[in-house]
C-alpha cells in the first residue's frame, strides 16, 4: 500500500501515522527528504527488500522532494514503475507536517492517482469548538467552562497547539481558570511567529510564504501580523542580551516572566540567529510598515509576499 499524507494540521498526520504503524507488525525504515543524502534508489531498494525480521516493511518519507519540487523525469521513471507495481508487503508513506507538496507536479498526481490520500486539514472553527471539549473531558480537565472557551480561541483551530496546551495543562493541580490558560498556555499566532523567524534564517521560502498565509488569514490586516513579528523579535532579542550577559535558563525564566515551552522554542530559534540579525529584521519591518501606508498599488497580502521573497535574497540571512 502507498501513503500520501498531507495538509495543514501535523497533529493529525502523526496521528494517523501512528495508527498505521500499530495496525502491523514490521521493520520501519526512514527517510527525511530534507537530508543531502536522500535519493529515490535508497527509497525504492527499501521498498523492494525483504524483511530480515518480519514479513512486512514499512517506509516513512517525510518531505519526498519529489513532491516538493521539480524533480527530472528521468530520475522519476524507476519510483513510477513501483508506483504501478508496489509490493505488498511493503507500506510506503510519503508525508509532510509543513504543507510542502505541490499539486501540481506530475509525480503528485501520479502517485495520488495510485494511492490512498489522506488529507488531514485543521477544523472549522465550530467543529474545532467541539473537539476542544471532546479532548479537555477525554483528558478528564478540571477546567471551567469559559477557561475551555478561552482554550479554544488562543488555538485558533491549530490542533497541534491544543495539544501541546493540553499537556501543560495536565500538570496543573488545581481548577484550571482563564487566569491560568492566560499564563500558561501559548497562543497560536505567537508559535506561528517563532516558526516563521526560524523559516526565514533558515531562507526556507516554501515554509515562510505558507506561514505568512496563514498567519494574514489569521488576521485582520498585515499590521497586526508586522506588530506580531515585530514583539516576538523584541522578545527574541531581550532573550539573546540576557543569554550574552552569562543569565542562566532559570534565571531568564524568573526575569523574563515566560513559560518554559516559549522560552525552549525561542533558543531554538536563536540558535541560528543573531542580534545583529534581530535589529536588521526590525528595521525592515518598520520599513514595510512604511510602505504599506505610503502606497497602496499592491494588495496586503502582495506587498507582504514580496516583502518575504526579497529578504530571502539577502545573503545576511543565512542560516550559518
Amino acid at each position: 500500500m502507498i501513503y500520501l499524507i498531507d495538509g495543514q494540521e501535523e497533529y493529525f498526520i502523526r496521528e494517523k501515522i501512528k495508527s498505521i504503524l500499530a495496525s502491523k507488525t514490521a521493520d520501519i525504515v526512514k527517510y527525511d527528504g530534507n537530508d543531502k543524502s536522500f535519493s529515490i534508489d535508497m527509497m525504492l531498494e527499501s521498498c523492494l527488500s525483504n524483511s530480515l525480521f518480519s514479513t512486512n516493511t514499512i517506509v516513512l518519507v517525510k518531505d519526498a522532494p519529489f513532491l516538493c519540487k521539480k524533480t527530472e523525469e528521468s530520475q522519476l521513471e524507476s519510483l513510477y514503475k513501483y508506483i504501478e507495481n508496489p509490493l505488498y508487503e511493503t507500506d510506503l508513506i510519503l508525508y509532510t507536517y509543513d504543507d510542502c507538496f505541490n499539486s501540481k507536479l506530475k509525480a503528485y498526481k501520479t502517485i495520488l492517482s495510485n494511492c490512498e490520500h489522506i488529507s488531514c486539514d485543521s477544523y472549522d472553527y465550530r467543529n474545532f469548538n467541539n473537539y476542544v471539549k471532546e479532548r479537555v473531558n477525554e483528558e478528564k480537565l478540571d477546567i471551567k467552562a469559559d477557561a475551555i472557551t478561552l482554550l479554544s480561541n488562543i488555538c485558533k483551530r491549530n490542533a497541534t497547539l491544543l495539544n501541546q496546551n493540553i499537556e501543560i495543562l495536565k500538570l496543573y493541580p488545581e481548577t484550571i481558570t482563564t487566569q491560568v490558560i492566560n499564563k500558561l498556555c501559548n497562543v497560536s499566532d505567537e508559535n506561528d511567529a517563532f516558526d516563521m523567524v526560524n523559516a526565514l534564517t533558515n531562507k526556507d521560502v516554501s515554509k515562510t510564504i505558507s506561514l505568512s498565509r496563514k498567519l494574514m488569514q489569521n488576521n485582520d490586516s498585515i499590521y497586526s501580523v508586522i506588530g506580531l513579528i515585530s514583539n516576538q523579535l523584541r522578545y527574541l532579542y531581550h532573550i539573546a542580551y540576557l543569554q550574552s550577559v552569562g543569565k542562566k535558563r532559570s534565571e531568564i525564566l524568573d526575569i523574563t516572566g515566560s513559560n518554559e515551552y516559549r522560552l525552549d522554542l525561542s533558543l531554538k530559534v536563536l540558535n541560528n540567529l543573531k542580534m545583529n540579525q534581530i535589529i536588521e529584521l526590525l528595521a525592515n519591518l518598520s520599513n514595510l510598515d512604511y510602505k504599506c501606508k505610503s502606497d497602496s498599488s499592491l494588495s496586503e497580502s502582495d506587498r507582504f509576499e514580496l516583502f518575504i521573497l526579497n529578504l530571502l535574497k539577502k545573503e545576511t540571512y543565512a542560516s550559518n
